[in-house]
């Protein structure tokens, strides 16, 4: 199997950036997972600014889908200069602002303009209620819009040895596994050619004990293809409720989602911060005097504060 690293940038991601949390609570990011949807929030830190943060991301997570909350404040910068400095390095990015509602029509109509049409973003613009009830449908219908799910219709929470399973063989001997991967569909194991365990095609294993970070539950499963690395077994495995049909029974799943969701944030955020600490130690080694020591991004003060005046008048 291709590397964990390698398996944690694959896929399409969408990272909501210093959302506001009294209209858009983390809770939803959950929600969305459910319905086929990976997505995180990048919060403000003192260590690294926001606008370089965007900046790793784009460079590693190319795939990825952006939405920024343009009213959290950003000091000795814009917004729009920030959005114009990564559409010009960036110029594929998809791009989409969220904002509190505002007071007239013509306001929004006019932010709009400005954003979709002089600075072209690409994923719209979001005004949020501020009932917050009536963002998530908002926003998960932009989600849509932009085909936030990618190819996937499931997504794959990566595990480590934080999920494990447990079954009776045809011997009735009981066996353990750790899971390489699991959705709310199906689960994958890979077992070395030394291990004694192997299943037949099609093969159905009843009452399946399964620890998920902490969660325990039951379930059957049905064998749903076998894959042959050379050195090991990849068996791919579909969930079957106790109906027969395909899937996890109600009260498993949604005890499953959120288990899923820490284990994928866990797994992003790992490398996010790891890049985030080498780009932050990367700028402390820059030499002292230079230009770009000054800034908190990397465009000359000159031409920035060029850009936040430009951006300021034309919102005006």
């Amino acid at each position: 199997m291709a590397s964990l690293l390698t398996e944690i940038i694959k896929g399409r991601k969408t990272f909501f950036i210093a959302p506001d949390k009294s209209l858009f609570p983390e809770t939803y990011l959950e929600d969305y997972l459910a319905l086929g949807y990976e997505s995180y929030f990048i919060n403000h830190d003192t260590k690294l600014p926001l606008s370089t943060k965007l900046e790793v991301i784009l460079s590693v997570f190319t795939d990825s889908i952006i939405f920024i909350n343009i009213d959290y404040p950003i000091q000795n910068d814009s917004w729009p200069a920030i959005i114009k400095r990564l559409l010009a390095k960036f110029p594929d990015a998809f791009i989409g602002v969220i904002y509190a509602k505002k007071q007239t029509l013509e306001e929004k109509d006019k932010l709009e303009k400005f954003y979709l049409f002089e600075l072209g973003i690409k994923c719209g613009c979001i005004q949020l209620e501020y009932q917050k009830r009536n963002n998530f449908s908002k926003l998960e219908k932009t989600l849509f819009a932009n085909q936030a799910m990618g190819r996937r219709k499931n997504v794959r929470a990566l595990c480590t040895n934080s999920c494990m399973m447990k079954y009776r063989d045809e011997f009735d001997v009981l066996k353990a596994c750790t899971l390489s991967d699991i959705s709310l569909s199906h689960f994958t194991i890979e077992v070395g050619s030394e291990q004694p365990i192997s299943f037949k095609d099609y093969e159905k294993i009843s009452s399946i004990q399964f620890f998920i970070k902490g969660l325990y539950f039951n379930s059957d499963a049905v064998l749903f293809t076998t894959r042959d690395t050379g050195t090991s077994k990849v068996y791919v495995f579909a969930f079957e409720k106790s109906n027969g049909q395909v899937g996890l029974d109600p009260l498993n799943r949604q005890l499953l989602i959120p288990k899923l969701y820490q284990i994928m944030e866990h797994n992003c955020m790992d490398v996010l911060d790891k890049l985030f600490q080498t780009t932050t130690q990367r700028l402390k080694e820059k030499p002292t005097g230079s230009a770009a020591n000054k800034q908190s991004d990397t465009q000359p003060q000159e031409e920035q504060s060029q850009h936040t005046k430009t951006d300021s008048e034309e919102q005006a």
